[in-house]
């Protein structure tokens, strides 16, 4: 009787062992969880339709703010100083580049050679630089404006409604918020 008491104890303490690592491990990857979107990566929904047809309101992203290189194309998020709502935009112009808005063909130019669409085709309405400050409106169709060390021109997808580099000018590198890495 003595040694069946041993077998049952130790199967309960084997029994004990494989809950305690298992309840170790999902403690470790909840720490894990929470420390990767704390520091890492961060989900977002996207407010508006300035990012129409590549993002829809309401659409969830998922943002990597740390170890990301800023390329023309990517999408960005970013904050401008005096507004709580971070906007959600294409990356069109790098520092050094020269953007250029032609007012015959109603279109972008990068360093002379036409504006990939990134699969937009929204074209511009009459209205497009009725909000946009003077001095940028001014820049933009007469020689350009030149990007600045450690900015961005940024432009929404559906060109038409976003509130962009178009109206505000160039952003700071210190602005950005974080890279989309994912749709989900």
């Amino acid at each position: 009787m003595n040694g069946l008491l041993d077998e049952r104890e130790v199967r309960g303490r084997r029994g004990s062992d494989i809950l305690n690592t298992i309840l170790s491990v999902i403690i470790v990857l909840l720490v894990l969880v929470i420390v990767t979107l704390l520091f890492f990566v961060t989900p977002m929904s996207v407010s508006g339709q300035s990012m129409y047809p590549t993002y829809h309101d309401g659409d969830k992203v998922l943002l990597t703010k740390v170890l990301y290189t800023v390329r023309a194309g990517d999408v960005i998020v970013f904050k401008i100083p005096g507004n709580d709502s971070p906007p959600i935009k294409r990356v069109i112009g790098l520092p050094g580049d020269i953007v250029f808005f032609d007012v015959n063909k109603m279109d972008y130019t990068v360093n002379g050679k036409p504006l990939d669409s990134f699969g937009t085709d929204t074209g511009y309405s009459a209205s497009y630089f009725e909000t946009s400050e003077r001095e940028v409106y001014s820049a933009l169709t007469t020689t350009g404006i030149t990007v600045g060390e450690n900015e961005f021109f940024v432009l929404g997808d559906n060109r038409n409604i976003s509130k962009d580099s178009h109206v505000y000018g160039c952003i700071s590198q210190d602005w950005i918020v974080g890279k989309v890495i994912l749709q989900y």
